[in-house]
């Protein structure tokens, strides 16, 4: 026992993990595909973790991902042990978890999707079906996954599909039926109020016809940790898939999800000052206070559906269609202070549907494979919002003050050919290939809205009310560029592989509308015009490069990487002085770089251990200047919410059939604002995660398990509601959760 513990500790101290036994040679292939050895087919509560970095697949499979997130809730949550991946909470099962209507994540620094950006990392089935603002980041179920694939850096051309890549995407997998009949079942129960999700699966491949099938349900409510307000949601997804004779395969799933969030007061830099003073503070239970917590909530209802139809006309090809549907409704409710200083309660109501379609078709040709596909995606705004309704507060009831946002319905609509390749020579694997993006930005038109009343959207648009010509664009802009990518990996030996590569990745922000609109008089005053700034904003893109190693061994690996980033364009909120106002544009160029590395390893049959530690330098490679030519000094200055360093790791230690789990989390100090005048100290927490898992009772998989959630009650700052280019002082937090205790049983027939 005493030889064990001194492993163990050599295994904390070298940071590493493995999931198994591995033979080098076994290991080290040339395809960029982690070998089917390594994988693990996990039940309904368990997901494989798959990272992709240039053109080598990196893993992470854990024996217990739930550890990681017992709720099964954000999918954010899932992946943040990988190295660069920077992911914090309000709450402890990630349903709450917004920041400026989008995910607080970040790859190596970098802003994926906030700041106006319609869309998030994460696509299913290599489809755009999720998105913010609006309810779609939270429909899913991670129970109903198999596997997560993340990719950073420079993003393969036939990966990555979207309105914005910028950052990186995360890919999910749908979990497909089994070959027989199977049910799954599974209660969670948690702390900090009051938690609980129950999840049901049932599954068959065995139907008449050769058809499978999968029908799943959960329910889940929780209490916010602080401050009154809860949170509910329910969930259901179906699927069905038929192969014919190998020659055709269909596979079609549906979703449909409804919410009720009531969500958490953000602090200011004064009040996070003071932490312990302040920790719980949150909305108020008077409803004569503007800041009562029943007028800060948001609600949505889902309905999904996607397909997979394949058909292989010869033995060496394959073409694909994947349609897509998504209908998204609901409303976002919150106090805001106004440009006058006033605070009011703002309600934002979104209606938008998502289609599209992803064709495929991979053939092999003279030793080379090749994917040449097209995607076709439209989706309604928001963003930019279409509804945005002011209200006062009176006796402790709504009333309303008027409309701060009529605007049209309009689409995004991106067109995307690519062609990407594939091939091995000897001991060098090539990719690349080469993506063009054709994106159609909505037209912005705003109406007049004097004399509108507290009506529908629908029933404001009726009135025919008159639009605002200099508020509004005089039709849709078009964006387009190519975007390639190359990756060379070269087979040093056995259990040695190098590889370089380079991408090119995009983003296009729009926020810039509700801005102008809050400002409007400002504006005018100068004779200047919506069209005029919008004609102004250009796409922002980034040029990445990368080198890396992986070493593998007989039980242990290492893969380490850096990497460098270029980005231009690059969004910024600035204040002009003549105008007295503040607005974005794409006026400044910025650079990344960092190393990062990961190291798993399995000193004996009884310790598992892995860690991840990563350096990010992403900053301002230039001073930005206002349209009045003052200068806003932030060359060199890390941007907001960025931590340099991150430290992640743990080891499961195993005992008979109870294994013991302690989980460290090391955030470095971070700034609020550009111009680092809002320092966040840096943050360490510690979860401990005890699972026991048998097969009893003719079970496939019995598992009981208990997680600890910051087992020290660390007190610190978890969100910051900011974005990367923001440099005025109009930052807000978040706190991180305390003590958490989460009890979960899953039975698995």
């Amino acid at each position: 026992m005493l030889k064990n513990m001194k492993k163990l500790l050599l295994c904390i101290l070298v940071g590493s993990l493995f999931l198994g036994e591995m033979n080098a040679q076994e290991v080290a292939t040339m395809d960029g595909q982690v070998p089917d050895s390594l994988l693990k087919t996990f039940t309904m509560e368990e997901i494989t973790v798959t990272g992709a970095r240039g053109s080598m697949l990196q893993q992470v499979s854990e024996d217990d991902v739930r550890m990681l997130n017992p709720s099964q809730l954000s999918i954010y949550k899932v992946i943040n042990m990988l190295p660069s991946l920077h992911q914090q909470s309000v709450d402890p099962y990630g349903l709450a978890d917004i920041s400026n209507y989008h995910e607080s994540f970040r790859f190596r620094g970098v802003e994926a999707t906030s700041g106006g950006v319609p869309a998030t990392t994460a696509n299913v089935e290599e489809l755009p079906i999720t998105g913010r603002p609006g309810g779609g980041a939270s429909i899913y179920d991670l129970e109903n996954f198999e596997n997560l694939t993340i990719y950073t850096g420079g993003i393969p051309a036939n990966k990555g599909h979207g309105l914005a890549n910028v950052g990186g995407k995360i890919d999910m997998q749908v979990q497909r039926p089994g070959d027989g009949l199977d049910l799954q079942l599974k209660q969670d129960m948690g702390s900090s109020d009051w938690y609980r999700k129950s999840y049901v699966r049932v599954s068959s491949g065995d139907l008449p016809l050769g058809v499978g099938s999968f029908l799943s349900y959960s329910n889940t409510f929780m209490d916010k940790w602080k401050g009154d307000g809860s949170s509910t949601r329910n969930n259901a997804m179906f699927g069905l898939t038929k192969d014919f004779k190998d020659k055709l395969k269909v596979e079609a799933f549906a979703l449909y999800n409804k919410s009720k969030i009531h969500t958490y007061r953000s602090l200011s830099y004064d009040q996070i000052s003071n932490l312990s003073e302040n920790y719980e503070l949150d909305f108020s239970n008077d409803p004569n206070d503007l800041y009562y917590y029943d007028y800060n909530r948001n609600e949505f209802e889902d309905w999904q559906f996607f397909a997979n139809i394949e058909f292989k006309p010869t033995a060496s090809s394959t073409l694909s269609l994947k349609p897509y549907y998504w209908s998204d409704e609901g409303y976002y409710m919150e106090t805001v202070t106004l440009s006058t200083g006033a605070n009011m309660v703002r309600r934002w109501d979104i209606e938008h549907d998502v289609k599209g379609v992803l064709a495929q078709y991979k053939y092999s040709l003279f030793g080379a494979d090749f994917d040449a596909g097209y995607l076709y995606h439209t989706q309604e705004r928001p963003g930019p919002p279409t509804s945005w309704k002011l209200y006062a507060v009176q006796n402790g009831e709504l009333v309303f003050k008027k409309w701060a946002v009529l605007s049209n319905k309009s689409n995004h609509e991106m067109h995307s050919p690519y062609l990407a390749t594939k091939y091995r020579w000897g001991n060098v694997l090539v990719e690349g290939g080469l993506k063009y993006i054709y994106y159609k930005l909505p037209q912005l038109i705003t109406y007049k809205t004097m004399g509108i009343g507290d009506v529908s959207y629908e029933d404001a648009l009726a009135t025919n009310p008159e639009i605002e010509d200099s508020a509004s664009t005089s039709g849709s802009k078009i964006e387009k560029g190519l975007f390639p990518n190359l990756s060379l990996s070269y087979l040093l030996k056995s259990n040695l592989t190098a590889h370089v590569s380079y991408g090119k990745n995009y983003v296009y922000h729009v926020d810039i509308y509700p801005y102008f609109n809050s400002q409007k008089s400002k504006f005018y005053s100068k004779g200047i015009t919506f069209q005029q700034i919008w004609d102004k904003k250009e796409m922002e893109v980034s040029h990445n490069f990368e080198l890396g190693l992986r070493y593998i061994a007989q039980n242990w690996r290492i893969d380490p990487v850096i990497y460098f980033s270029i980005h231009k364009n690059k969004q910024a909120i600035f204040y002009d002085e003549e105008l007295d106002a503040t607005y974005p544009q794409n006026a400044a160029d910025a650079n990344g770089y960092g190393f990062e590395v990961e190291a798993e390893a399995t000193p004996t049959s009884a310790i598992k251990c892995y860690a991840s530690f990563s350096f990010n330098r992403f900053y301002f490679s230039e001073n930005i200047y206002n349209s009045s030519g003052d200068l806003i000094d932030v060359e060199g200055n890390q941007v907001p919410d960025a931590p340099k360093f991150l430290l992640k790791g743990f080891v499961s230690y195993t005992i008979s059939k109870f294994s013991f789990s302690p989980i460290l989390r090391y955030t470095s100090e971070r700034y609020g604002d550009i111009a680092h005048e809002e320092k966040i100290d840096g943050a360490a927490t510690v979860d401990l995660d005890i699972t026991y898992r048998d097969q009893i009772f003719g079970l496939k998989n019995l598992g009981v398990s208990l997680t600890f959630m910051n087992i020290f009650d660390k007190e610190y700052v978890s969100l910051i509601n900011t974005s990367d280019y923001k440099t005025l002082g109009s930052s807000s937090y978040q706190v991180g959760a305390p003590f958490t205790v989460v009890a979960s049983i899953s039975l698995d027939y």
